[in-house]
């Protein structure tokens, strides 16, 4: 809602309000939460890519999301998953709930004409690197390939693993040095001589640990892919949920890949504890906006929390799972 330009469940400001303009100084000229937008704002289509999509959850929601406060908008969306059986859960979820995979369907949120939803098998990362080499099937590495060369997303979002993990490699194809620092993602040809998780513990299961730890990279890793797919348009937005004890790396990583932070939403389990669990960040591509003031910060939200000192869910957290169709 806040990449949209819409108003968080609770806030004060008129539903539906977008920016549709281009123009910096007008833009300043309006408050900051009304400067919140997207490009699908004045335009009937959006493109859109989940990165490391899982079993599609986000996916489907964002869609659904897209749908319900546009109906007319027409959707063309992918998500990347390199784990399996994720994208055979993922596949199966679309074509059960959105009526359409790869040959389409019909139902009323998400209608077959001018809509796609894909899920590529694929390691996202390819989609900067211009590798295919951890993409499962021609089929998936022709799709891979499609979406790299494509024109640019209007929406792209992603949720990285919440646990930092620290590699030490030697590399097999040259004679690069050894790397301990924190998350270095293995390059294509490195070979792994130890991998510690840093935050948390070792998952039991295979398929699940690359969710919760940062295996194939971490919230920098997202931020490089999203850079590189991301529209340059006025509105093209990029949002990312992270663990808040990386709060510092999203700032990072967002400027190593020259991408400015917009908006941030920390989100806190309960409303007495000091620190939030987690934030939501929306970022757009670094400089996009003509006459932009440069040293223009970024707008951090209120927490919102989840519960209250009581452990009942708050009005502020009702709201959204109520925005969401989720029965409180």
């Amino acid at each position: 809602r806040v990449a949209l330009g819409l108003p968080l469940p609770g806030e004060e400001v008129k539903v539906g309000t977008r920016m549709n303009t281009t123009n910096a100084e007008e833009c300043d000229a309006h408050n900051t939460s009304d400067c919140r937008s997207s490009s699908s704002s004045s335009s009937s289509s959006i493109r859109y890519l989940d990165l490391g999509t899982g079993n599609a959850s986000v996916l489907q929601m964002t869609i659904w999301a897209l749908r319900k406060e546009q109906k007319e908008l027409q959707v063309e969306a992918f998500g990347v998953e390199a784990r399996s059986e994720a994208v055979g859960l993922a596949r199966r979820s679309l074509s059960f709930n959105m009526g359409t995979y790869l040959e389409g369907g019909n139902n009323d949120i998400f209608p077959s004409e001018g809509n796609s939803a894909h899920v590529i098998h694929s390691d996202f990362r390819d989609l900067a690197g211009g590798n295919s080499s951890n993409t499962e099937g021609k089929e998936d590495a022709s799709l891979l390939e499609s979406v790299r060369c494509s024109k640019k997303f209007d929406l792209v979002t992603g949720t990285p693993p919440y646990f930092r993990v620290d590699f030490a490699t030697d590399s097999s194809a040259s004679n690069a040095s050894s790397s301990s620092s924190p998350s270095a993602t293995p390059h294509h040809g490195a070979i792994v001589k130890s991998a510690t998780i840093v935050q948390g513990g070792m998952p039991t299961s295979v398929q699940s640990a690359p969710a919760r730890c940062e295996f194939r990279g971490g919230v920098e890793a997202y931020c490089n892919t999203a850079s590189a797919m991301l529209s340059s348009s006025h509105g093209a937005r990029f949002v990312v949920c992270e663990n808040w004890l990386n709060n510092q790396r999203v700032y990072d990583g967002a400027k190593e890949a020259k991408l400015d932070i917009v908006t941030v939403l920390p989100v806190k389990g309960k409303e007495n504890k000091n620190s939030p669990l987690f934030g939501v960040y929306v970022l757009r591509k670094a400089n996009v906006e003509s006459g932009e003031n440069p040293s223009k910060k970024t707008e951090v939200l209120p927490p919102l929390a989840v519960r209250n000192q009581h452990g009942d869910w708050t009005s502020e957290y009702t709201e959204v799972m109520a925005d969401m169709a989720i029965p409180s």
